[in-house]
C-alpha cells in the first residue's frame, strides 16, 4: 500500500470525502501507482490515517493543465479559489524545474469506509 502525507486541513477533507483528487508531482513513486491500488493518507499533525482506493489516474504537463479538468473543491481548495492561486500554492511545494522534469498527476480517490 502506498502512503502519502497530507497537511491536517487536506487530510480532513479526504476524511470527509469532499477532496476526491490528490494532485502530486508525477515522480517515480507516483508513476508506479495503478488504478485499484490502495493509498493510505497520513495526517502530518495527528498521525491519523485514512484509507482510499485509486479509481482514476491522469497525467498532465503542468498544474494549470491539470486544474482545467477539476473543480477547486475536488482538489481540496475553497469553491471560488482561482486556478492561478492553486497553481501558486502547488509551486510552493514543488519547483517549476520538478514540474518540467516529471509532469504532474491527478489521483482520483475513493475513501474506504470501515
Amino acid at each position: 500500500m502506498s502512503t502519502m502525507q497530507l497537511q491536517h486541513s487536506q487530510w480532513q477533507l479526504v476524511q470527509a470525502g469532499t477532496k476526491t483528487v490528490e494532485i502530486r508531482l508525477n515522480d517515480p513513486k507516483r508513476q508506479v501507482l495503478q488504478v485499484g491500488d490502495p493509498i493510505c493518507f497520513s495526517d502530518l499533525k495527528t498521525g491519523q490515517q485514512v484509507r482510499t482506493t485509486l479509481i482514476v489516474k491522469r497525467t498532465y504537463a503542468s498544474f494549470t493543465d491539470l486544474l482545467t479538468n477539476y473543480t477547486a473543491v475536488e482538489v481540496g481548495s475553497a469553491p471560488q479559489t482561482p486556478v492561478t492561486q492553486i497553481v501558486a500554492d502547488m509551486l510552493t511545494i514543488y519547483s517549476a524545474d520538478q514540474v518540467r522534469q516529471w509532469g504532474v498527476v491527478a489521483l482520483t480517490i475513493k475513501r474506504l469506509v470501515g
